[in-house]
């Protein structure tokens, strides 16, 4: 193994390290006394506090964690705060004990997720993709070794990579996780999410214009995946959700009531949807098909997942850019928000449990705004004692 080597602790400089065939090399930080990295055949390099207690003659070795688990920084701070606890006559095995025994982030959301999420949050599942895809980096470290600015530091990235609403929401998880655990006496420590600048997003406004209404019909009725074709139909005639729609069931359609019963929707609560007459026309036709599933497929769930592929087919067929599976719901509404329809009315049809979730459809009622200024306008130059003129249609002159 040899004697332990100096170096200046940088991501770059730890990544170029060599990996010894056999044994293990040590190496001492230049920046914080007592710092130590050891690498190991595998690859594994890890980061160790190595210092010998002068009262006791005794030398201490703990773990402080995996390069890439945490970073330099944070290893440093680690091991400046255990040389704290020496410098005030502290056992430092004490402290690394009260550490250890700290349930790591992934202990804390697992615990969330069984005790709290899956009974409470309808989008548990996603969830817990979600934190393994954007913060499994982090499963293995204490809480209290995350530090606010990695956090705001990894939003960011996400947000730069993924989108605003993925980091905003994956920050979300994040936050409540944590704060579950700090609310059960799991973890006690500042939760590192809060306090981070989010992205300011707008909401989604697509839909299917009415221009490009037929070009969209034209590629269904095209589509030879009938299957996909009577989703996406009853996508649109319904409004609800795209994972309620894969999950319909037969048990849940009342046809001579012509009534759908969501037992459970986004927001936890069942919701009821009328039947048009266009969306019983399509289920009485997928009528026979020896499943409990209106959309049964031989996945894991026995129906129907998300058709990703057959969308983008259809897309390209159509022309149509920028319009996603979601927008389908999302078409429902503002054809009924153009048509003059309540956003009470809308938001009974799409199951919104908040009035602000129905606001966006606003911006397309526009006749009744435009009628109520026009008669505030007439009733105003009538006071006046003015006629409102016709006016003349405009006549474009042609130019010579």
């Amino acid at each position: 193994m040899g004697h332990p080597k100096k170096l200046n602790f940088t991501k770059a400089a730890i990544e170029d390290l060599p990996v010894p065939a056999t044994g293990r090399d040590t190496y001492n930080d230049l920046g914080v006394d007592g710092l130590s990295l050891v690498v190991y055949p595998s690859g594994t390099k890890t980061f160790h506090l190595i210092k010998k207690l002068k009262r006791s003659n005794k030398t201490i070795k703990p773990k402080l964690g995996k390069f890439g688990e945490i970073d330099v920084e944070t290893a440093r701070k680690m091991a400046l705060k255990m040389l704290s606890t020496v410098a005030q006559g502290e056992d430092p095995d004490e402290t690394y004990r009260q550490l250890k025994g700290e349930p790591t982030l992934g202990e804390v959301f697992d615990l969330y997720i069984k005790e709290y999420a899956q009974h409470h949050c309808a989008t548990s599942k996603d969830m817990v993709v979600n934190f393994e895809r954007y913060y499994g980096l982090w499963r293995n470290r204490h809480v209290s070794t995350i530090k606010r600015a990695e956090v705001q530091s990894r939003v960011n990235e996400l947000g730069r990579d993924h989108g605003h609403h993925t980091a905003n929401r994956s920050l979300d998880d994040l936050r409540a996780a944590v704060s579950w655990g700090i609310k059960y006496g799991y973890i006690k420590c500042e939760n590192p999410a809060v306090g981070i600048s989010r992205f300011k997003t707008q909401s989604r406004e697509r839909f299917i214009k009415p221009e490009e209404m037929s070009k969209f019909f034209d590629g269904l009725k095209a589509e030879k995946n009938i299957a996909f074709r009577d989703y996406v139909y009853l996508s649109l005639f319904t409004g609800a959700r795209q994972a309620n729609v894969l999950a319909m069931r037969w048990d849940q359609i009342d046809f001579d009531l012509g009534t759908w019963r969501i037992p459970k929707t986004k927001s936890g609560r069942s919701h009821l949807i009328p039947l048009t007459n266009q969306a019983l026309d399509v289920l009485l036709e997928r009528r026979d098909n020896n499943s409990d599933w209106v959309f049964p497929s031989d996945s894991a769930t026995g129906h129907f997942v998300e058709p990703k592929n057959a969308w983008r087919k259809l897309l390209k067929l159509t022309g149509l850019v920028d319009l996603r599976m979601h927008d389908l719901r999302r078409t429902l509404g503002s054809y009924m928000a153009m048509n003059n329809q309540s956003l009470h009315m809308i938001g009974r049809v799409l199951g919104h449990s908040s009035p602000a979730s129905t606001q966006i459809y606003s911006r397309l009622a526009n006749d009744p705004v435009r009628q109520a200024m026009e008669s505030a306008q007439s009733q105003m130059m009538a006071m006046a004692g003015l006629l409102p003129h016709k006016r003349k249609p405009r006549v474009l002159k042609r130019v010579k």
